[in-house]
């Protein structure tokens, strides 16, 4: 599933993904994820919500925070609040081979909670990321690039050093390709009548091996991560749309709407019309959030 709501730039010479907000767009995203670490960056607007593996949080203007590898998140917001926001998707292979030690990286920066724990390196990542997108916007010359790098290495140091902890060991080893393939194929599939079991005959290997490579890289079961697809673009098109539950429940993979109500409430505490009915008053209906828009 491809980021929707920001262009983003591969900068020559650089280890990093770089994306910007537009304003002529909505801030909206729907759930996706990537291989690498990313670093947000929100300056101006209003509260953004954010949801990062079912768990929603609510960032301001000010606010930093990371998305780990392979979590699935998303964003919604109000769309006339003159968003800024910008940030960094770190090129995995590079921060592999710079410190082999953050394959076991979880990252814990995350808004305000973070900067309790460590205020000098909050602030510092922040100057670091506001540093990198202002020299940006001169151009990728030599001297920029040297620049940006000095700030990026920076942030890297503070990161590691303080929002930082390591993930549970694994007693197998895990194959990153074949979760990746199988994610990549369930954020597109998810509508389609799929589970692990169909997933592990379609990718040939064991249920059981599945759920390995699933919980030994996103510490969840297949299944739990194909319910979790389903759940979050089931919440994006409660808010973003007057589609009816019914209809929700059958383009996001749901049998029946006694399904999602039960899966629904689990996630939320409310039903998917109670939870439309509490919510969706504070998102307008903005239809160009569902128009891809090129990298």
């Amino acid at each position: 599933m491809q980021i929707q709501h920001e262009n983003v730039q591969v900068m020559p010479g650089l280890p990093f993904k770089y994306y910007e907000h537009s304003p002529l767009t909505s801030i909206n995203v729907a759930p996706h994820w990537h291989q690498g670490i990313e670093l947000n960056c929100l300056t101006a607007g209003d509260t953004l919500k954010f949801v990062t593996d079912g768990k929603t949080a609510e960032y301001r203007p000010g606010d930093i925070w990371a998305v780990n590898r392979r979590s699935v998140h998303s964003a919604s917001g109000i769309p006339d609040a003159n968003w800024e926001e910008f940030g960094l998707i770190i090129d995995d292979d590079f921060l592999q081979a710079q410190l082999p030690e953050s394959t076991n990286w979880q990252i814990t920066l995350v808004g305000p909670q973070a900067s309790k724990i460590a205020p000098t390196a909050y602030t510092d990542i922040r100057a670091h990321l506001i540093a990198i997108h202002d020299l940006l916007t001169q151009g990728a010359t030599d001297l920029v690039r040297l620049s940006v790098l000095s700030h990026f290495y920076e942030l890297l140091v503070q990161l590691a050093q303080s929002y930082t902890v390591p993930l549970p060991p694994q007693n197998i080893n895990a194959n990153q390709s074949l979760a990746d393939t199988v994610m990549d194929y369930i954020d597109h599939a998810y509508a389609q009548s799929i589970s692990g079991a169909t997933l592990a005959r379609r990718f040939h290997v064991s249920l059981t091996t599945l759920n390995q490579q699933f919980n030994a890289n996103l510490q969840m079961s297949v299944n739990r991560y194909l319910r979790l697809v389903r759940l979050m673009n089931v919440r994006r098109l409660l808010l973003e749309t007057d589609k009816p539950v019914e209809y929700i429940a059958s383009v996001c993979g749901f049998t029946n709407n006694k399904t999602l109500n039960r899966n629904f409430k689990t996630w939320k505490g409310l039903t998917p019309t109670a939870y439309r009915q509490t919510y969706a008053r504070y998102h307008k209906i903005d239809t160009s959030c569902f128009q891809k828009r090129p990298l």
